[in-house]
């Protein structure tokens, strides 16, 4: 009996980025000079280790890599997305572990989107045959509606993240903001109060009416919670124009 297909979709920008530190060694030399010191070829089989545990794990015959654009299209919603991160620097063999996966595996990438938004579009576009899982730590992946692994966890367990589940929590991150990619979501907000703001998930639609209403009892307007969600939607495939290459600003 032929086995059942099944693709891991990985956050590569994750596990690369996690590798990559990971391997640093600070080296101190002569007269207080210090370098860093990595070993690349070390970090390449650490790289080819995590994903053949990954599809052990999940039983995957397949995997594809989730790779972020240097350009991002949130940038130009705001200028404060991700500018915290403007002075940190990459690990030293980042960039040589990004072009191993690059000649080794399928990557996926597309100009002006995160990994996180490749991940959502291709988990959403029903063209991969068989069952497809996610796999990333990323609490941004919840947003998604799929099915996710988180790598980090002990165990194999994979969530099921319904419509209803998705659209709950990218209103929860419209509220919360994420302070690790720059946005402030609504202020003052946090997940408890965010909770007690949204209810139980419910319809976007109503869910978003909550949202409005919270931002403005706050003095601040509809078009500020637009801003914020549009920071906080993982694109889906309905968040894609695949035509002209460019993502679809959401709208309630």
């Amino acid at each position: 009996m032929k086995q059942k297909d099944v693709t891991a979709l990985i956050d590569g920008d994750l596990l690369i980025y996690k590798i990559a530190i990971g391997l640093e060694e600070p080296i101190q030399w002569e007269d207080d000079l210090w370098t860093l010191h990595a070993d690349a070829n070390l970090g390449k089989q650490k790289l080819d280790h995590e994903f053949f545990s990954v599809g052990r794990r999940i039983n995957a015959n397949k995997i594809a890599i989730a790779l972020s654009s240097p350009n991002n299209f949130r940038k130009k919603i705001s200028d404060t997305y991700k500018s915290n991160r403007k002075k940190t620097r990459k690990p030293v063999i980042y960039k040589p572990l990004l072009e191993y996966a690059h000649e080794k595996y399928s990557c996926f990438s597309m100009d002006n989107l995160e990994g996180d938004d490749v991940l959502g579009i291709m988990a959403t576009a029903g063209e991969i045959d068989g069952e497809v899982i996610v796999v990333s730590s990323d609490k941004d992946m919840k947003t998604i509606p799929c099915n996710l692994l988180d790598p980090a966890d002990g165990n194999s367990e994979i969530k099921i993240i319904t419509k209803k589940q998705a659209d709950y929590n990218f209103m929860l991150q419209t509220l919360t903001g994420d302070a690790t990619d720059g946005y402030k979501g609504l202020e003052g907000v946090g997940e408890v109060t965010a909770k007690r703001i949204l209810g139980e998930p419910r319809s976007l639609k109503l869910m978003w009416k909550d949202v409005v209403k919270a931002y403005e009892d706050k003095g601040f307007t509809k078009k500020d919670a637009l801003t914020q969600s549009r920071l906080a939607r993982i694109l889906r495939i309905e968040d894609w124009n695949a035509e002209k290459k460019e993502p679809i600003l959401w709208k309630p």
